[in-house]
């Protein structure tokens, strides 16, 4: 059983690790409120962070799929809607 941490209480080097392993954020979304100004946003943002409500069998399963894999969860997710979008609407355009 997983343990939640209060992403208050968490250094900004353990959020990323929680978030880069492919953590579930809906506890942290929950309650989520705005919070300080944290400067200018990057030029560029590679990636958008989306909740999906799955059911947990569903879960179980990618997390054995995906193993040590370092795209983890979030990964085999990424792969399967780019491949389902490819097959659906075509290769994306950049």
């Amino acid at each position: 059983m997983t343990t939640y941490q209060d992403p208050r209480t968490m250094s900004r080097e353990e959020l990323v690790a929680y978030f880069d392993g492919g953590g579930d954020i809906s506890e942290l979304l929950r309650d989520a409120v705005p919070g300080p100004d944290l400067g200018q946003a990057p030029a560029e943002i590679p990636m958008i962070v989306t909740g999906v409500r799955l059911p947990s069998i569903t879960v179980q399963r990618l997390d054995a799929l995906a193993g040590n894999d370092k795209g983890g969860r979030s990964g085999l997710i990424r792969q399967a809607i780019d491949e389902f979008l490819d097959r659906h609407a075509g290769p994306a355009q950049a």
